[in-house]
Order: structure tokens, then sequence, then C-alpha cells
């Protein structure tokens, strides 16, 4: 260590030595004396330093939590006004008046809100004062232009400031972009923007009642005034002890220092020094060791205290690893520990586990916000919990999905009465914002046998997931347990996705053809094309074995594109027969509609007008799909396309939502018409439901006819068109032309 001080009086001692041979020890104690104390003393100031970049260490550390808190909590007000307008992006100035009262507190730092529609302001709050905001375009404003695109195009918020505001004075600004639902995708609508008043910010988190020099930049290492925006730029060259203030939206890098500069208070007069370390050298050397040791234990407490901090901040932080934050249960990593835990030997007991699901919790979502989505996970979750006993766990895995595992000798009976508890339990309404809300839940049930416990838990999640799919495909808030069956089912489906993708790629799908006839003069007026799987092991397969795979798939598009072409040239082939064949009809799906290159597609086919038709199932969501089906079916008609309504009055689409799109044809299900020979109200819906068509001169298709008593009430009703086994069932185009060929006979032959 290097000495700093003393050393004329360690010569003048050392001479004395050979002068006064008698002085010699007390000479000798004296230089060692001073030795120590130097050394003490070098210690003690870089001691003293060391405390002291300590203490402004803390009090920044407090400093930098305050602000990011304040920060934090400024942007979480914004988000819930964010929210607000998602859900409802039309309101007017009044309803966002009205939206911001209800968040912007008065003891909040926020003091403003803008809303910019298209990125032109449109609405704030509050307006008086605020006034000449109203206008101000984000995109041509050279002040505020970099930020807002910076929002808009990272979709991410955006902190920025100190800005000059157009309706005076300076502000940070929040921006936060906001994208609404268009149907299919998120649209950009605007920027939401907040401003926060920069000496409330600074006054609440302690930047003004602290007596060190402190500096922000926005930039860890910054090289220019203008890069700090409180406080100075030297305050970075005078070995600050800094923090970080760390947002999703920006990083800030505090830098702090003492005002009057480091070591200020720990210089210690020279003489006094000396005097009172020589004196306890020579007469009190057993207070100088007390001293020492006294120092020692205060040094091995403070280390001791330290490793305790450090063993409560690991188990902190092992906590928060295991559990979820805004519930507070258990989270899906505690789950895998359950689960990959091997059994104690001595433990008979089996896992119970089940897999629960909320039914409508993206109803809640869409309608309350985030806010309200919140609330029903944290009602939820201390539901769950509340129905935990000593040696069960409810937990959140992820999203509306939760697990609750068990342990029991005998598990049947006891998961059986768990689920029914548990789906009885979150039935109960939910009050949010004092609105009673019904959310209820699906779960799935598996347990351990007791001759396989242990074996593989990791698959018993597995079969509750296989079971909670089939509570939801059965219904909204059931319960299903898991069996070797749905194993097998889920196996098969697979295996049938598979060989669907195969059957796509290798042209394995077929198209059958069912004539419609004309009701008057059971003349054929056109045909629908069907499709059909000739499967190289099963045989051929109906549309019900393949259609819910191919939409689970995402290829029901790629199905209808190959019936298509598949119809369109057996329409040419039979043009070229002489066959009068007036129109053939294939069905398309919803994403079939929702493919971006649908018309660039059907406008390179070989079309002609009115030949062609397209059959919507009632079954799509019209509401859902209302923007595609406004700019598609237009699009559509104009390209000679005829639009059909297929299985007309299966599903609750209302008919103004029908009729919206001016559909060529209705075509009436089955089950409408398959009662009407019996039942006398039956024929006088089938009647109400052709008079509509007739009022819009929209044609009405009869399906389902089996019988030809169908064929003559449908007849004497005005129907326009019959399709159904009692006049032809659905066949391959080689069979559809000896079908034509052997009507033509038979009419030469009557004729």
């Amino acid at each position: 260590m290097k000495f700093r001080r003393h050393p004329k009086m360690v010569r003048s001692l050392a001479g004395a030595v050979g002068k006064t041979g008698a002085f010699a020890p007390a000479i000798f104690a004296a230089i060692i004396a001073i030795i120590v104390v130097s050394v003490a003393t070098n210690w003690r100031l870089e001691r003293s330093l060391a405390d002291e970049r300590s203490l402004v260490a803390g009090e920044l550390a407090t400093i930098s939590s305050r602000l990011q808190t304040n920060l934090n909590s400024n942007v979480k007000l914004l988000q819930g006004l964010a929210a607000g307008i998602a859900v409802d992006p039309t309101m007017d100035q009044n309803r966002f008046s009205k939206l911001a009262t209800q968040i912007l507190q008065p003891d909040s730092q926020l003091r403003s809100f803008a809303a910019a529609p298209g990125m032109v302001v449109k609405w704030v709050y509050p307006e008086k004062g605020n006034e000449k905001a109203i206008g101000l375009d984000y995109r041509t404003n050279e002040k505020q232009r970099d930020s807002a695109m910076l929002a808009r195009n990272t979709h991410n918020i955006v902190l920025t400031g100190p800005v000059d505001l157009v309706q005076g004075g300076t502000a940070f600004v929040v921006r936060w972009p906001i994208y609404v639902t268009n149907g299919t995708s998120q649209v950009f609508w605007g920027l939401l923007s907040g401003l926060i008043d920069i000496p409330k910010l600074y006054r609440e988190s302690g930047l003004e009642s602290t007596d060190l020099e402190i500096a922000i930049s926005s930039v860890p290492e910054p090289d220019l005034p203008k890069k700090v925006f409180l406080g100075s730029l030297q305050t970075f060259s005078k070995k600050p002890v800094k923090a970080s203030v760390d947002m999703t939206y920006g990083r800030w890098t505090l830098a702090a220092a003492p005002k009057g500069g480091w070591g200020q208070n720990s210089e210690i007069g020279i003489f006094e020094l000396y005097a009172s370390l020589l004196s306890l050298c020579v007469v009190a050397p057993i207070i100088w060791v007390g001293f020492l040791t006294k120092s020692r234990q205060r040094t091995i407490e403070k280390l001791r205290l330290h490793k305790k901090k450090l063993v409560r901040a690991r188990q902190g932080l092992e906590y928060l690893s295991l559990h979820d934050a805004l519930t507070g249960l258990p989270n899906r990593r505690f789950v895998d520990q359950i689960i990959s835990q091997p059994p104690r030997p001595d433990a008979e007991d089996c896992l119970i586990l089940i897999h629960i699901d909320l039914d409508r919790f993206k109803e809640i979502n869409d309608t309350k916000g985030h806010a309200g989505g919140d609330t029903v996970l944290q009602a939820t979750a201390s539901r769950l919990a509340g129905l935990a006993g000593p040696n069960e766990v409810a937990a959140r895995i992820g999203g509306d999905e939760f697990i609750f595992a068990s342990w029991s000798a005998d598990p049947e009976p006891k998961a059986t009465a768990l689920a029914s508890l548990i789906v009885g339990t979150l039935e109960q309404t939910i009050f949010i914002d004092g609105v009673e809300c019904a959310v209820g839940a699906s779960v799935g049930v598996a347990w351990e046998t007791p001759g396989a416990r242990g074996r593989d838990l990791s698959q018993l999640l597995l079969n509750a997931d296989l079971a909670l799919y089939e509570a939801k495909k059965t219904g909204r808030g059931r319960a299903a347990v898991f069996t070797e069956e749905l194993r097998s089912a889920a196996i098969l489906s697979k295996e049938l996705a598979d060989e669907f993708h195969h059957a796509l790629d290798c042209d394995e799908l077929v198209a059958f053809f069912q004539p419609q006839f004309d009701a008057n003069t059971l003349t054929i007026a056109g045909v629908e094309a069907l499709a059909r799987w000739d499967h190289p092991k099963k045989g051929l397969l109906g549309p019900d074995k393949f259609l819910d795979v191919a939409e689970r798939l995402g290829r029901s598009g790629d199905m209808d594109r190959l019936i298509l072409q598949k119809a369109l040239f057996e329409l040419a082939r039979w043009d070229s027969l002489g066959m009068q064949i007036p129109r053939v009809s294939v069905n398309i799906s919803a994403r079939r509609l929702a493919q971006a290159n649908l018309l660039a597609e059907l406008s390179e086919l070989p079309l002609a007008k009115g030949r062609l038709c397209f059959e919507l199932l009632e079954t799509i969501s019209f509401d859902h799909l209302q923007p595609v089906l406004n700019e598609i079916i237009p699009a559509v008609k104009e390209l000679g396309i005829e639009i059909e309504i297929d299985d007309f009055g299966t599903e609750h689409a209302s008919i103004v939502s029908l009729l919206r799109f001016e559909p060529r044809r209705l075509k009436i299900d089955r089950e409408i018409i398959k009662p009407i020979i019996a039942s006398p109200s039956q024929r006088r819906l089938v009647s109400s439901i052709i008079e509509i068509g007739r009022s819009q001169n929209i044609d009405i298709v009869a399906e389902g006819v089996e019988t030809m008593e169908h064929a003559k009430i449908l007849k004497d009703l005005g129907c326009h068109l019959l399709q159904g086994y009692a006049l032809a069932r659905p066949m391959t185009s080689e069979q559809l032309i000896e079908f034509c060929r052997a009507k033509d006979e038979g009419l030469t032959a009557a004729g």
C-alpha cells in the first residue's frame, strides 16, 4: 500500500536511534506506530470513499426505482385509455373525454391526452388549454414527426422529451400506437399521446429533494450537452455512480455525485491523528488491539448480513420464476417440476391432473379490455386456490389455461368429483366494473393408474390436453375424462391429417356432380360440384370424413381451388360433347374467400358469364367476414360468377345480412325440406322462404328432395329448383354423361 503522509518524521526518528540508544525501543515503537497510522489512515480513506459511494448508489437506486415506477404507472394509465379506444375507435370527443376523466386522476403525473386517428390530433383532454393541439399532423410536424413515426412503424410505445408543445410549455410525451381489428387482421388506427408533467415527475421521484448532483441522459455515455436533459454533462466526468431506468419503450442513464465532490468529509487533522494514534500505540496498545478486533467483527457482521441478503434475494428470484405475476399462482415451470420429480418409494398416491380452459375469456377480453380480462383471470385463480387442499396445487400455465393437480390412492372418484366441482365453481358469475359476466370453463381430466405410477408423467399432461379438447368439442362448461379411445382418435386424426396433405399433393381428391332440376319441367338446370377423396386404402370418402381436417390444416382453400379447376375442366368437356349443362356450382370456404390472390386467380380462368356459381355456407360468419365480403363479393360478380347461399336455415344469420350480398339463389337446407310431407307448419315455413326469394328476385333451391312427393309439394309451393336423391345422386363426370344421355333418350322416346 502506498504511504501518502509523514516521510520527514520517519527520517527524524530514525536519526534519533543512533544518538540515544536508551530510547531505541520507544523510537522503534513510534516508527512502527507511524507506519501503522499511515496504513490505517489510507485504509480508512479508501473505506470512507467506498462507503460514500455506496450511500450515493443507494440513494440513486431509490430515485431511479421511483422514476421507473412513476413512468410505468403513467404508461399503464395510457394503456387503459388506448384499450378503450381500440374497443370503440369511432367515438367522439365527448366519449373520449369521459374515458379520459375516468383514467386521469388528480394526483396523476399525466396532465393531458391527445388522440390522433390517422396521425392527426382529433381529440384532446382536457380540452381547455389544449385547443392548439387539435389538428396537429404528426407527419408534417418536424419536432414530433420522428417519434410519432417510430411508434407507428415499430408497433411499440415511444417515450420522448422534453418536447416543446404547440399549446405551450414542455413535457415528456408517451405515444401508444393503436391497432383495431377489421375482421381478419389488425389495422393501424392512430396514436394516443400522454403528456407527463416534468416538474411533478421529478418532484415525486425524489429528484428535487436530494443533496446529490444528478444528471440524466438518454444514452449511456453522452458526449454532447443536448443528450443530457437533466443536470449537466460535466456530472458524467466526475466518476459518478450510475443507474439506469429500463423500460420497454426506452432507457435512461442516471449519474450522481456529491455536490461538494468525493472525500470531502473524510479528512482528519494531521497532528490530531498523529497524537491520538501515537498515544494509543504507546499508552494503550490493548485499546488499539480491541479497536482492530471490533473493526474485524463489524466487517464479519457486514459480510454475514450481506450473505443473508443474497440468500433472500435468491429465494425471491426463485419464487418469481415459479409463480405467475398476475395471479400469484404457480406457473408452468412449477407444474413441469411436479411432473418431472420421481415419486417417493413409500408414496402410494397417484397424480391427478385437471386441465382447465376458460370458455368465454376472449369475449370478455374483447369487450372489457385487458383490465377486464385480468379481473377474470384473478377471480378464477382465487376460486381455484380456494378449492385446493393442503396437498393440492392450482397453477396458471398461460393465457386462460390453468392446471389443478391432486393426489389420491383411488384417483378415479376423486378426479371426477374435483372436475365437477371446478366446472360448477367457475360457472358462477364474475363482476367486472359492477356488471355480471358469465365465463365458465371446460376441463380435461387424466390420472395415473396405480400399476403405472410414475412411468411417464409428461404423457399425463398430454392426456389431460386430449380430454380438454374433447370437452371443448362437445360444448362449453363440460368435463371430459381421458380414455384410450381419445388417444386412438387423436392418433387417427393425426394420420388422417398427414394423409390429407398427401392427397392434395398427389391429386387424390375427385369431383362428383349432383344435378339440379327445374321444378316445373324436371330438366337439368345445373350441377353442384362435390369433393370426394379417393383414398388408396379406405376407398371413396365423403366430405364429412375430411372437411374438418382440411379446415384445421388451413388447406380448405387449396381444396376449393382444386375442385373448381376440375369442375371447369369437366364443364368444358361436357360442352364439347354437346351436353346442355347450364351452369356448375362449387362450394367456397371462408378461408378461400379471405385469400389475397383469389381475384387474380379467378380472372385468369376461362369463365362464361352465368355458368359458374359460388356457394357460400350460411355457417360462414358473415359478421366476422363483413369487411372482406363487402370487397370480394361485388368483384366476384363483376367476373360473371353468381352467388348462392347454401344450407339456408341451419344457422342464425339474419335474412338482412344474407340478402345484403344480393345472391342469385338461396338453397334451403335438407333438414327443413324433409318434414314438409307430414308437417303443415314446415310447409308454411318453406313457402315463406320462397315468397321472400320471389320478392327479391332470388331463385330458391330445395336440397334433400328424397321422394317425388317432396318434388310435387315444392313445385306447388313455387320452388324454382330441386336437388336430391329422388331425382339424382352425386356421380362422377362419366356417370353424369351417361345419365344425361339416358335422360335425352327417354325424352326422345316419350316424344
